[in-house]
């Protein structure tokens, strides 16, 4: 069995779940209201495949997610100290 780090993919179920509550609150309404289905069956299918496509695109984008968190925060960084040398010696 694969030991995988699933914080990305819980990182992009947690950024899509009001995407996916206000998808599933509409879906299931309309299937309630026009009798074609009862509202938490509507709500469920519809929320849980936008959470399962989410947590695929993390799973699969992990790494590349990593990377470019770690140099965006890189490049914050260093331009801070660039920054902070040349305001120290005057230019």
């Amino acid at each position: 069995m694969e030991n995988k780090n699933e914080f990305w993919a819980d990182v992009s179920v947690l950024a899509v779940t009001p995407v996916a509550i206000a998808a599933g609150v509409t879906k299931g309404a309309y299937d309630a209201v026009t009798d074609n289905g009862a509202f938490a069956e509507g709500f469920s299918s519809t929320a849980g495949s936008i959470r399962q496509a989410a947590r695929g695109f993390g799973d699969e984008h992990s790494k590349t997610i990593t990377k470019a968190v770690v140099t965006g925060a890189a490049g914050a960084l260093g331009a801070r100290v660039l920054g902070g040398v040349l305001k120290h010696i005057g230019i």
